[in-house]
C-alpha cells in the first residue's frame, strides 16, 4: 500500500486542478471584500477630483500653466458673481 498525496487511484486528480483555482478566488474575494468595506468607511481610493469646484479646477489649471494670468482673472470673476 502506497501512502502520500497520490495512492494511485484516479478520484484524486481534481484536488490537484480545484486547489489552487479555489486558492485564487479566496484571495481575490478577500481583496475585493476588503477593498469595498474602505471604500464604503470612506477610507478607499478617491479621486483627486472628486468633490472639487470649478473655481478649483481653475486654480489648478492656472497653476499647471494652461492659461494665462488674465484668463484666469477674467474666469474667476465669471465664477464668483455666479
Amino acid at each position: 500500500m502506497m501512502y502520500g498525496w497520490w495512492d494511485g487511484s484516479p478520484a484524486h486528480w481534481y484536488g490537484m486542478i480545484f486547489g489552487p483555482i479555489m486558492m485564487i478566488v479566496f484571495v481575490v474575494l478577500t481583496v475585493l471584500i476588503i477593498a469595498w468595506a474602505l471604500r464604503a468607511s470612506g477610507l478607499g481610493w478617491q479621486s483627486s477630483q472628486q468633490g472639487s469646484t470649478p473655481l478649483d479646477t481653475l486654480k489648478h489649471r492656472f497653476a499647471r500653466g494652461e492659461i494665462d494670468r488674465a484668463e484666469y482673472e477674467d474666469r474667476r470673476k465669471l465664477l464668483s458673481d455666479s
